[in-house]
């Protein structure tokens, strides 16, 4: 297989905690790219031109990082990212709210680059509102998200490490205490380690 993806993308990096979560980093050759230039090696497996996609070894390509991380969670039994049954309605809640949160932060970011003369202050205040409802719900959820990695875990962790990354100033820990000393403890993966993104 083999995965193009930017490295500063946290959709990118939800797919690659879940390979080294998954134990299938080795079979997995990557390429990185620049997702805004449109490069080739890109669009010849995403028409969107979006990161991350998975080429599989058949030719077929994959993306998304929803649908690419549920696809590698069928390769192998163990650990099982997401469950089945009930199970599977509550913890894709979670994740899908984590994931809205992200959506959110990366919206209000795309914005905050545009020229200053051109920015809508009131779209980029409408997605941090949004993000405060999401980490107020995610505060309360964070506990039962239990001890068994799931792609809910890993959902919380990269959506909060993003606001880290893009948005140092927003201070989220201090209001919820909760997903901070969860956060602080599960960063210390060595799948968190070893996607960390790039550093300015």
């Amino acid at each position: 297989m083999q995965l193009v993806y930017a490295k500063p993308s946290p959709y990118s990096r939800k797919v690659r905690v879940t390979l080294l979560e998954k134990g299938l980093a080795d079979q997995v050759s990557e390429i990185i790219v620049s997702p805004l230039e449109d490069p080739t090696a890109l669009l010849e497996v995403n028409p969107l031109g979006k990161v991350p996609a998975l080429r599989l070894d058949d030719g077929s390509c994959l993306y998304d990082s929803w649908v690419i991380c549920e696809y590698l969670d069928t390769l192998t039994s163990q650990p099982r990212l997401i469950p089945g049954g009930t199970a599977r309605i509550a913890l894709l809640r979670r994740a899908a709210l984590a994931d809205g949160v992200l959506d959110a932060a990366v919206t209000a970011r795309l914005e905050l680059l545009r020229p200053e003369a051109i920015r809508w202050a009131p779209w980029t205040d409408r997605q941090q509102r949004a993000i405060g409802r999401g980490l107020a719900v995610m505060e309360q959820d964070v506990a039962a998200l239990g001890a068994a990695v799931t792609l809910a875990h890993i959902e919380f962790a990269v959506t909060l490490e993003y606001l880290d990354f893009r948005f140092p100033d927003v201070g989220w820990r201090e209001g919820h205490p909760a997903l901070a000393a969860w956060l602080s403890e599960f960063s210390q993966r060595p799948s968190m380690q070893a996607t960390q993104p790039p550093r300015p």
